[in-house]
């Protein structure tokens, strides 16, 4: 198996506002999906037993470099703005893997330091079970 770098990576968001894609200035992008267990330890167990049970909202993030007049950037991850997000590890060539995620934006958050560039950060929660096929 071949390793890739994350800067192959593609990052959309679609939304009611139209598509927005991030991975030209993508810095960093975090996606841990979750899932509830159900206890059935009893009696004689001496280890936790667990079965799986439902799918819980994953929670993602990424951190993007601002750029210049980044009303629209505000505007499509406004707080409470239902997409889907468009993730492709690997890029978006042809048959490589892509996820489409159903999720709410948690809003933009700034980052403005003295010295360095300004990057948008922001958190989307997953709310269905996410998509996987191909590009």
């Amino acid at each position: 198996m071949s390793e890739f770098a994350g800067s192959a990576a593609y990052l959309g968001w679609v939304y009611s506002g139209g598509t927005i894609t991030f991975h030209a200035d993508m810095r960093t992008f975090d996606w841990t999906p979750t899932l509830n267990f159900i206890d059935a330890t009893a009696g004689q167990d001496t280890f936790e037993n667990i079965l799986p049970s439902y799918g819980v909202g994953g929670d993602f993030s990424a951190e993007l470099l601002a750029q210049v007049d980044g009303t629209v950037l505000a505007t499509a991850l406004a707080r409470q703005t239902k997409g889907t997000v468009i993730y492709g590890p690997e890029g978006t060539a042809s048959g490589k893997l892509k996820y489409s995620i159903p999720a709410y934006s948690e809003g933009p958050q700034w980052s403005s330091p003295f010295d360095d560039v300004t990057t948008i950060s922001t958190n989307w929660r997953q709310y269905a079970v996410e998509t996987k096929g191909s590009f």
